[in-house]
């Protein structure tokens, strides 16, 4: 299988009312189809889109072939295919472009390898057998006040305009991505799977399905022992800490855990605000 790089990432982004922080982790396994055969800890993982307002973390794999995610951006600005980096356009437009650009790298590198190891044509392989490359989008449609944040999945993404918005302009939150479980216990309280797990056997004790008035009362007794953050008028610069804190709370976990660390280096993130300027790295 040709060289591929893979890694097992976090992704956090953080939309403000004064802009948006995305950070992830610096770590990143180098596979050859024979097994590991190199992890390096400061990979690039967060990249600025020429001078737009506009940011991209990526998690999943890490190339296409023998070069990375962050040439194939670059190659990306340069041939500019839907003309989106010399004009002002829609955050949605500019996701767009890039899920057909990636989607087009995808087939032509891992898509080919992938047909010939696997010895069937790409389509009747099954998704769960081709490697993801999650792109995170985030920034300013145009002249906007309020940023806003897009995922796409590749090769999953498939359609025209499949791209999910994670936040509209005005809508502000944290979310997680890939390789995040600590953070979903430290937010939500539980470990999903765990619940799943624990509801499966009081079925099985009481010997029949959950009532609605039941799982109801879970849910709410769950929702109590969330976390909550204020999210409303929250400074940049709290953004940006919270935006660390849980990047560095996944590597951690994976630094001391019992097992394979799969989550390393440390944190980088990148920042774009209401200013006017470009999305901007930060160290």
């Amino acid at each position: 299988l040709v060289l591929s790089f893979v890694e097992m990432s976090v992704a956090v982004t953080c939309n403000l009312s004064d802009g948006l922080i995305l950070g992830v982790d610096s770590a990143v396994t180098i596979s050859s189809g024979q097994g590991v055969s190199k992890i390096y800890e400061n990979a690039e993982k967060i990249f600025q889109l020429g001078g737009k307002r506009v940011g991209i973390a990526i998690y999943g794999l890490a190339g296409f072939g023998e070069r990375s995610i962050g040439s194939f951006i670059r190659e990306f600005e340069s041939k500019d295919p839907k003309g989106v980096m010399g004009r002002d356009c829609e955050i949605a437009e500019i996701t767009e472009a890039l899920r057909l650009f990636f989607q087009d790298s995808y087939g032509k590198t891992i898509g080919k390898a992938l047909e010939k190891l696997k010895g069937k044509p790409f389509d009747e392989i099954p998704l769960m057998e081709k490697p993801l490359l999650g792109l995170i989008v985030g920034g300013y449609s145009g002249p906007a006040f309020l940023s806003e944040v897009w995922k796409v999945l590749i090769p999953n993404n498939d359609l025209p305009n499949t791209g999910s918005r994670i936040y509209g302009p005005g809508e502000f939150g944290v979310s997680w991505h890939a390789t995040s479980t600590p953070i979903q216990r430290y937010f939500k309280g539980i470990d999903f799977d765990l619940l799943a797990e624990l509801q499966a056997y009081v079925v099985g004790v009481l010997g029949r399905a959950l009532t609605q008035g039941e799982q109801t009362k879970i849910n709410e007794i769950l929702d109590r022992h969330q976390y909550r953050y204020v999210y409303n008028s929250m400074p940049i610069q709290s953004g940006k800490d919270c935006v660390r804190f849980l990047v560095d709370l996944v590597i951690n976990h994976f630094r001391f855990v019992e097992g394979t660390a799969v989550v390393g280096g440390k944190p980088k993130l990148g920042v774009v605000t209401y200013k006017g300027e470009g999305f901007q790295l930060l160290d």
